[in-house]
């Protein structure tokens, strides 16, 4: 890294040297050595083992100082010098440049003064107030370290001594980086800095003035915290879980050294003041919360760093792990079902170590796809009874599910179970995408989770009131005929009470025709309207016609595949249904009016009494 530094810095070395004054010399007529040409800044720049000085002088614009008359006498560090200095220390010293100036200055004597001249004494540096000790003995050595490896490099205004080690002057400190500058030279830190990037006013407060102390988690600590929940990238958690994280990492109002910590000792946290970390000290081991302090008192200009070897994990994400919450609560594709959960009151429920349950889970595509597009304006009561019917009561595994046409048992109500070809469906519309088996991923500790593609909606209202609140829609109405049909059945007493029949336990699948079907029957049969059909063929057929649409159990769409194409039995007799293409054939109709073979066009409106298909034709026993 050192050396890759230095070759930088040859590049972008410009001609200058450091900072001396030396004094003049009278050139001796009789001496046959050449006059110099070369002031002590070309003189350094025409060395290329002097590039690191050159870039230095230039960074700390003493390039027309050391132009100057002078004399200048200049201990000047090579390129191999400054590489032994400590990673970091250049780049800071060359952002600094008023600090860099200083350090410079203290390699310049003013005067020219030879090498035959030095003797075991201390000389005066243009840095006010500090000298450095020269010794003479078997060389010339500066503050009892640094060599003078070439000497008398004589220059126009001066001369150059070249030495082997960067002189640094007593009580000399390089200026500190603010916190989010450190970390952002760390390499282990970088996703760290990855994390503090997506909030910006936490990387203004900890850029900016104040006293903080932070426990700075490496990149293998965070791998380690995207195993534990389960997620594959920082990019794949919420934003709003990544900054409760970081924020459980800042005490603020305190830079808080290693010395200053006890054993047993807690502070509260930038996230709150009731959310505290916990040091413990074992001898020369320092933990927060459990995890090992690897590299401490890293000081900033605005608090220490402290490198932890884990990211600490506030209380409530740690309650969360290892649940069934744990995989919506970490992953962006399920905020919706994570906040639901919260706003409905579910969260300790869920998260209750000693429970065992299931969890169907819908991400936010799934809360779409039940028309549920923002949870803006719902209280806990609105969402409580959707998210309970989403869990069950014990452990069920994925090769445990029951069979097609089953009830399953949820905190709130039953749900219907149907397994066919294309998998296992709930409700008919809802597709089980992840069914865990038992010792997978999804297994924890107090639950199992299957994920969906369609979030559950529990019914509320029987079939008829399904069909008569469509009727009444301001828009997109279209079973008003079918409930006049009803009601006109219901009330004549020559006929069943089909209403109340439909409201009862059941269950039953109607095939509901539309408003447009009942138009194309008025249409077959030459009448204006309902009232003329009655008069036409008489309340009984209607009554006919209508059981001909139910039937006397609960068949979802997913359980179709189930069954055989052919004869279907009705409350009022048989049809064909065709599974391929979802259609109804009828044969010639009682009512001689021919055939009007029907299409499913929606499916599994699903009631507690039963299903509802709709259809577009009315089809005719």
């Amino acid at each position: 890294m050192k050396t890759t530094r230095t070759k930088f810095l040859s590049i972008i070395a410009i001609a200058l040297v450091a900072s001396f004054t030396l004094s003049s010399c009278e050139e001796d007529d009789n001496d046959p050595t050449p006059a110099p040409i070369n002031d002590v800044v070309e003189l350094a720049q025409s060395n290329s083992n002097l590039s690191t000085l050159v870039a230095a002088v230039v960074a700390a614009d003493l390039a027309t100082t050391l132009k100057g008359d002078g004399p200048f006498t200049v201990f000047a560090p090579t390129n191999e010098a400054f590489a032994k200095l400590d990673d970091g220390v250049l780049e800071t010293l060359l952002a600094n440049p008023t600090v860099l100036a200083d350090l410079l200055k203290y390699h310049v004597v003013s005067g020219k003064v030879m090498s035959t001249s030095l003797s075991n004494t201390n000389v005066s540096t243009l840095l006010m107030g500090k000298t450095i000790s020269v010794s003479v003995s078997g060389g010339v050595m500066l503050n009892g370290t640094a060599m003078v490896t070439t000497a008398d490099l004589e220059a126009t205004n001066g001369v150059v001594h070249i030495i082997n080690e960067v002189l640094i002057p007593e009580g000399f400190e390089l200026p500190k980086e603010n916190i989010v500058t450190i970390a952002s030279q760390t390499p282990s830190l970088s996703i760290l800095v990855e994390a503090l990037s997506m909030f910006p006013n936490l990387v203004e407060a900890l850029s900016g003035d104040g006293s903080y102390t932070v426990f700075a988690p490496t990149n293998e600590a965070f791998a380690a915290l995207l195993g534990v929940v389960g997620q594959e990238q920082l990019s794949d958690i919420p934003e709003s879980v990544i900054e409760r994280i970081l924020k459980y990492h800042v005490i603020a109002g305190a830079s808080l050294m290693s010395t200053d910590l006890s054993n047993g000792q807690m502070a509260s946290t930038l996230l709150g003041e009731n959310d505290k970390v916990t040091v413990q000290i074992e001898g020369q081991s320092v933990k927060i919360n459990g995890a090992n302090v690897t590299a401490a008192n890293i000081e900033a200009s605005n608090g220490v760093v402290h490198v932890v070897d884990a990211v600490l994990v506030p209380e409530l994400e740690l309650s969360i792990v290892n649940t069934i919450v744990q995989p919506a609560y970490f992953s962006k594709d399920f905020t919706v079902l994570t906040q639901a959960v919260v706003t409905a009151g579910l969260l300790e429920t869920l998260i209750n170590p000693d429970a065992n349950l299931t969890l169907f889970a819908p991400n936010n595509a799934a809360f779409e796809a039940a028309g549920i597009t923002s949870l803006a304006g719902l209280t806990a009561n609105d969402l409580a009874p959707i998210l309970k019917y989403h869990v069950l009561g014990a452990k069920v595994y994925g090769n445990g599910l029951p069979v097609t046409g089953s009830a399953v048992s949820t905190l709130n109500g039953d749900f219907y179970l149907s397994i066919n070809s294309s998998g296992a469906f709930i409700n008919g519309l809802t597709q089980v995408t992840k069914a865990t088996l038992a010792g997978e991923a999804l297994d924890y500790g107090n639950g199992v989770v299957h994920l969906i593609n369609r979030t559950l909606l529990p019914a509320s209202k029987t079939i008829v009131q399904i069909a008569v609140e469509a009727s009444q829609a301001s828009e997109g109405a279209e079973f008003g005929q079918l409930v006049a049909a009803l009601t006109a059945v219901e009330n004549d007493e020559s006929t069943d009470n089909l209403i109340s029949i439909l409201s009862g336990n059941g269950p039953f699948t109607v095939f509901a025709p539309t408003d447009a079907a009942f138009q194309a029957l008025y249409q077959l049969a030459g009448v204006a309207d309902f009232n003329a059909l009655v008069s036409a063929v008489g309340i009984g057929t209607v009554e006919a016609v209508l059981k001909y649409h139910v039937l006397g159990s609960r068949v979802f769409s997913s359980d179709l595949p189930n069954l055989e194409s052919g004869s279907i039995q009705s409350l009022g007799g048989t049809f064909t249904l065709n599974l391929e293409t979802l259609k109804i054939t009828d044969s010639d109709s009682a009512l001689g009016l021919g055939t009007a073979d029907a299409s499913i066009v929606k499916t599994d409106l699903m009631g507690t009494n039963g299903v509802i298909h709709v259809i577009n034709q009315v089809i005719l026993p």
